[in-house]
């Protein structure tokens, strides 16, 4: 082992995994309780590049966010001047790439649907505060010995509502493709990818080229064919092409596929699912996977951006500097808290006190402004067909009604009062008319463009702010403070309301003969001058749209066109809101 490079203190090294021109990755022992541990190192050179460390930081804080038996758990990070070094859980286990690569025959449904359950779970856990992963691949998934599953490598993934295009060509979801903002819904795709290998033994898209690939995620139909037929129409689901369209939550995801899994396999699917993977495992021997250094830490040769090597990854042989100009955007600030509850996390928690007055006290100052943060949530309906007075569509169909995505960014996301910062808000809405519901996904549209009112016809109006001024020219930011102990609420309330100058562009409404339903397009630039006398240090969700969430539906009913209560027509409200932290002036 090379001893020439710094190695973090209270931490004996036993092998190194893996090294590249972005770093290292070692398989280490906490000195006092003896618990093994992964150490990721940035490398030497790197130390000097602000935007490395910001990018290598930044995978760290996304890390801290999520704690699930269902991802890989960060222990600490500690930078100093000599060097920086995440410290994760080690864990015994084969990569699911190894597991395809080294088998002839696809897996068992109940081993596929076993383990996209619980990528599922973990990606629902990254999704609840905030993080998209981006980068959902079989290398990135480890199968342990008793079945169960983790995801790691969370070094592209960013905050809910950015997106730059990173990711893996062979699972990217079309709006990564084309550049446009994350979301949970473009981790569902990905993971439908790997489910649809897992199961047929061949990726949903192949073509030889980057281009070939673009064109396929882009355009080609899913090709359920391949599948079994229990399977079809999960598949079908998270593959969508539209974000809208496609499955949005993973803990929906989940009921979904237990229901189909059960209904097709039989109550004790799982069972027979986790004894199949810890065999696949344990047949494959136990390691702990080069994969934990993630895309960017890897050799030249290992990440390639040749389609022709499994899981090229398309911002491969990137420089950590080039990643960091991306990706290290959306990092927060502070100190990283220890992670964990069991008695292996409190043993490292009890790391000597030199590691730990580093860890405190090296942190790099927070008071540099800049940086975006984003989100994104979306409001719809479990009765529908009372919105829409429509006797066709049944409690319970939401994708039948009205629905309303909102992706937000704010920049800067770290600002002093007396400086400008600008919300934008994608607004992306679809309200169905002439619509006759036939069963899931199965829909018949009747007269797009008619103004009479019949049983597929009928007015409804929602309102998602309660600004009943509707000032086209007045844009709105409330701020809700949440403790930097606890999870950030959702919805929020409580806020610190500000005013200012907005324009918005909307563009022309089309009909979605898929859902038969308008669909409506906005972009909303808000700027906001934080006050001298404005809020105290600290960080807030920020949103343009007070409360958040559908305010007041109208609807007919019989001949009247009334109020009626969100709650009594089964109005929710998913996702999360960006967060701004207000720095000390």
């Amino acid at each position: 082992m090379n001893r020439t490079h710094w190695s973090l203190p209270g931490y004996v090294e036993e092998q190194e995994l893996g090294s590249g021109a972005q770093g290292r990755v070692v398989l280490a022992r906490h000195e006092s309780s003896g618990h093994p541990v992964a150490v990721k190192y940035l490398a030497p050179a790197l130390l000097g590049n602000p935007r490395a460390r910001e990018t290598f930081r930044s995978e760290a804080e996304l890390l801290k966010r999520v704690t699930d038996p269902h991802v890989t758990r960060l222990f600490d990070y500690i930078e100093t001047a000599e060097g920086a070094a995440i410290v994760m859980e080690a864990v015994p286990g084969s990569s699911l790439r190894r597991a395809l690569d080294e088998r002839d025959e696809p897996l068992a449904p109940e081993a596929a649907l076993t383990l996209l359950k619980g990528s599922l779970l973990g990606l629902a856990a990254a999704h609840a505060v905030g993080v998209v992963h981006r980068d959902y691949k079989p290398a990135n998934v480890l199968v342990l010995p008793d079945g169960q599953s983790k995801l790691i490598d969370f070094g592209i993934a960013v905050f809910t509502g950015q997106g730059d295009g990173n990711g893996t060509p062979f699972y990217m979801a079309p709006e990564q493709w084309a550049g446009r903002p994350a979301s949970p819904a473009t981790d569902l795709y990905a993971a439908t990818c790997v489910f649809f290998e897992c199961i047929t033994g061949t990726r949903p898209y192949s073509g030889p080229t980057i281009d070939a690939l673009r064109s396929q995620h882009l355009q080609m139909p899913p090709p359920t064919g391949r599948a079994p037929e229990p399977l079809r129409p999960l598949i079908a689901w998270g593959l969508a092409k539209d974000p809208v369209q496609r499955a949005w939550s993973a803990t929906d995801f989940v009921a979904r596929l237990e229901a189909v899994a059960v209904q097709s396999y039989g109550s004790d699917w799982e069972r027979r699912g986790l004894l199949a993977l810890g065999g696949l495992a344990a047949a494959l021997g136990t390691v702990v996977p080069l994969a934990v250094l993630g895309s960017a830490m890897l050799a030249p040769g290992i990440a390639t951006t040749s389609v022709a090597a499994g899981g090229a990854t398309s911002t491969a042989g990137q420089s950590a500097a080039a990643a960091g100009s991306q990706a290290g955007a959306a990092s927060g600030k502070g100190i990283l808290a220890k992670i964990g509850g069991g008695k292996a996390a409190a043993a490292i928690g009890g790391t000597g006190a030199a590691a730990v007055a580093a860890t405190v006290f090296l942190w790099p100052t927070p008071e540099r402004m800049g940086g975006q943060a984003g989100a994104s949530y979306r409001m719809y309906f479990t009765r529908p067909g009372v919105v829409l007075d429509n006797a066709s569509i049944p409690d319970g169909a939401v994708k039948a009604g009205p629905m309303i995505d909102l992706a937000i960014v704010v920049s800067p996301a770290r600002a002093k009062l007396g400086t400008k910062i600008k919300l934008t808000t994608h607004e992306n809405a679809t309200s169905p008319w002439g619509l006759e519901y036939r069963g899931p996904s199965d829909f018949r549209c009747h007269a797009p463009n008619s103004t009479k009112g019949d049983a597929y016809h009928q007015s409804y109006s929602i309102a998602f702010s309660n600004d009943s001024q509707q000032d086209e020219k007045l844009g709105h930011a409330w701020l809700y403070r949440f403790r930097k102990d606890k999870p950030p609420s959702f919805p929020p309330n409580n806020p610190i309301h500000f005013t200012g100058p907005k324009q918005r562009n909307q563009k022309d409404s089309v009909y979605d003969n898929a859902l038969c339903a308008w669909r409506h397009v906005s972009d909303t630039v808000t700027e906001i001058i934080l006050p001298h006398k404005g809020p105290k240090p600290g960080r807030y969700q920020i949103s343009p749209n007070n409360p958040v969430g559908i305010f007041s539906v109208q609807a007919q009913i019989g001949r009247d066109f009334k109020y009626v209560s969100p709650s009594s027509v089964g109005a929710r409200v998913e996702g999360s809101l960006p967060v701004i932290e207000i720095l000390a002036s």
